[in-house]
């Protein structure tokens, strides 16, 4: 068997070595490096690499993407099985074969999925909300919607009759979703192992400390991606748990994220979030993740105006949330502003 692992490169010359150097395996293998416009040494260091190890390709293109690299490297590969790596992630030793053992061991499995784990003090522990997929079991996607819990393509191997499917490029933000989702619903069986296989290196720069003028682009590609993926998932349950995955654990955290650095109410804030909380309405969707929407902004955000409530109060009217009038909200609400318990960072959500 022989296993094409991708990786997507950009400004990553301090941590691309310890990715490629994690990757250990019997089995023949290629690793793809798509240097995507790198600015730094990126270039040189994968040329570097490409001459220590026997087994690197470089491809070289313009910037264009975490989408846009996955796909050209799908494209290139030439191995039975697929798997990505992040460029400033690494691959937990033995893990790979570990992995590959479980696929070959039943022709129906189509995608072995391990544990990503967070490193803690020197230590590597696995993901808490990912509990429910932490056993060993072959399920499929109408069996276990909690595999959504693991919507990135890290620790997962593929099958590759999956190099048909490819990552969104018209969006930057959750554009790995429909990829996943499309490959949870093709495969035939779906490995789960409770064992960690990839672990993730929270680094300078991950999404919450990008400029908060990116924040309408990021929630615009939320609504788009998140419309596709209800349209794909046939199943009511799979879509309301979608929702808790996208709208509670992912684009709250982007508001929570941004309303932590811009904490002062303003229209443009307001229009982009009540837009997709009436995107939200028009599908199936959880409760728990419209209500903490709504907590997010009404105590995290300071200086509202009764102009800017009204509008809030009335969009909340139009989706089955009532809210007090501006006085009583004064009055009730703000004085209990929200201290939120995690700034934890969003690549932690986007990744897993």
């Amino acid at each position: 068997m022989k296993i094409s692992i991708i990786i997507p490169v950009y400004n990553a010359a301090k941590t691309i070595r310890r990715a490629i150097a994690s990757i250990d395996t019997k089995h023949q293998y290629e690793i793809i490096c798509i240097n995507d416009g790198s600015t730094d040494d990126s270039k040189a260091t994968l040329e570097q690499l490409q001459k220590e190890y026997k087994n690197v390709i470089i491809i070289n293109q313009e910037n264009k993407g975490a989408a846009t690299s996955r796909n050209v490297g799908i494209s290139s590969m030439t191995g039975d099985v697929f798997m990505f790596l992040d460029a400033d992630d690494q691959f937990l030793p033995s893990r790979i074969d570990f992995m590959a053992d479980y696929y070959q061991k039943d022709e129906n499995v189509d995608i072995v999925i391990g544990q990503i784990a967070r490193d803690s003090h020197d230590t590597w522990h696995p993901i808490y909300s990912h509990q429910a997929i932490q056993k060993l079991e072959k399920v499929n996607l109408a069996q276990c919607p909690e595999m959504m819990q693991s919507i990135g393509p890290g620790a997962k191997m593929f099958s590759a009759q999956f190099a048909d499917l490819r990552f969104d490029e018209d969006v930057v933000f959750c554009e790995e979703h429909t990829f996943m989702i499309d490959a949870f619903k093709k495969a035939r069986d779906i490995q789960l192992l409770p064992t960690m296989v990839y672990g993730y290196n929270v680094q300078e720069g991950s999404v919450t400390d990008q400029r908060a003028d990116q924040f309408n682009a990021y929630i615009s590609d939320a609504q788009k991606v998140r419309a596709r993926v209800m349209e794909a998932l046939l199943l009511r349950e799979l879509r309301v748990y979608y929702s808790y995955r996208m709208d509670e654990l992912i684009v709250s955290y982007l508001v929570q994220a941004f309303i932590e650095k811009q904490p002062t109410i303003t229209q443009t804030l307001i229009t982009s979030v009540t837009a997709y909380m009436e995107a939200m309405q028009q599908t199936d969707c959880s409760g728990e993740a419209m209500f903490r929407l709504v907590k997010v902004i009404e105590q995290g955000g300071k200086k509202w105006d009764k102009s800017l409530y009204q509008q809030w109060r009335e969009t909340l009217l139009k989706v089955g949330i009532g809210r007090p009038n501006y006085y009583r909200f004064q009055v009730e609400v703000l004085p209990k502003r929200a201290k939120f318990k995690s700034r934890t960072k969003l690549k932690q959500f986007l990744k897993r």
